[in-house]
């Protein structure tokens, strides 16, 4: 992936963060009841399999939807946790408590993980299925029988 993509990746995921960080205007989903934030963790993880799926398929033309997926898990995980830090942990003095106190927040950096791999595997299949790499490998290459 070129450093292009790699600086688009970070965009993307500051304005991702910048989105969730406003919608929980004023304390970050704090004054959310608690029933309301357990109803948005499988509502947003609902929410990212389209737009994985959109991302993966759009953003790269390469076919390697399992690497791919990996990077954008990096991107939509480690960045956010670095924001999450900055605002919670260093301008809040909350330290590493924030991992706790804002726990819907880490459970998507845990998440992102597991479901955008599994979109990429799905993909992956339809692709093989439908033929367009026939047997080939993540890399698209076609392996010899």
């Amino acid at each position: 992936m070129n450093i292009k993509k790699h600086f688009q990746l970070l965009i993307y995921s500051f304005i991702t963060w910048s989105i969730f960080y406003l919608i929980g205007l004023p304390d970050y989903y704090q004054q959310w009841p608690l029933w309301a934030e357990i109803l948005i963790l499988p509502l947003v993880t609902i929410l990212y399999f389209p737009i994985t799926h959109y991302t993966l398929k759009h953003y790269w033309n390469n076919q390697q939807h399992i690497v791919n997926s990996c990077w954008l898990a990096f991107y939509l995980t480690f960045p956010l946790f670095i924001y999450d830090y900055l605002l919670l942990a260093v301008h809040e003095k909350l330290g590493m408590q924030f991992i706790s106190l804002y726990w819907y927040l880490t459970f998507f950096y845990f998440s992102f993980w597991i479901q955008f791999p599994c979109i990429a595997m799905k993909m992956k299949h339809e692709t093989n299925k439908n033929g367009s790499l026939d047997s080939g490998d993540e890399s698209g290459r076609i392996r010899s029988s």
